[in-house]
């Protein structure tokens, strides 16, 4: 979920750009201290705002949300300039302005991952209820996982189908000091006795 709403920002180098004759790296180092810290207070946001605003990852992101914190800094003289300010930004405003488009997306997201969570709630109280093409290995290991134990392997019926947990046995030298570990393995017998999900 939380890599699907990074790729609706922008990197925040890349937004800041859309403001002529700003440095770029004092400006990411204020944008990211108004959005996380409040420091200038030039907007409040929420904390899902914040969130929402900003992603502090290797190349750092910014949305909308975040424009909207940059056009608060420059207008409020906080941005560091090569050049005196202009009146109006209008790349940054254009960004900006796709705030509504950006939340709706956000909000589209969220609930299709509440659907999921909703259904994997119902699918784990009744396994029979579960359709044939919802079947995954993620699925049958957190059924069999909710029923059996984590670290319990076998055969339980999902989807009306015989779904299978295992344990890979790992394929070791005499000369290994240390034993690797097996992997689970998740899978099942479609309806045409093909084998689906993890290979063996």
């Amino acid at each position: 979920m939380l890599w699907e709403i990074r790729a609706l920002m922008k990197p925040a180098l890349s937004v800041i750009d859309l403001i002529p004759n700003v440095h770029r790296t004092p400006a990411l180092t204020l944008l990211r201290r108004a959005v996380l810290d409040g420091r200038p207070a030039v907007l409040r946001l929420s904390g899902d705002e914040k969130e929402l605003a900003f992603q502090d990852t290797s190349v750092p992101l910014t949305s909308p949300i975040g424009a909207r914190v940059l056009l608060a800094l420059y207008h409020a003289g906080h941005l560091k300039l090569k050049k005196p300010a202009l009146r109006s930004l209008p790349a940054l405003e254009a960004y900006a302005a796709t705030e509504t488009a950006f939340r709706a997306a956000v909000d589209r997201i969220l609930a299709e991952e509440d659907s999921r969570r909703q259904r994997l709630a119902e699918i784990i109280a009744d396994p029979a209820c579960a359709r044939p093409d919802e079947l995954s290995p993620y699925l049958i290991d957190k059924v069999m996982s909710a029923h059996l134990g984590h670290s319990t392997y076998g055969t339980m019926q999902i989807a009306n189908l015989a779904c299978h947990r295992s344990l890979s046995a790992p394929a070791t030298a005499d000369h290994d000091r240390l034993r690797p570990e097996g992997q689970v393995i998740c899978w099942w017998l479609d309806a045409a006795g093909l084998r689906q999900g993890d290979p063996a």
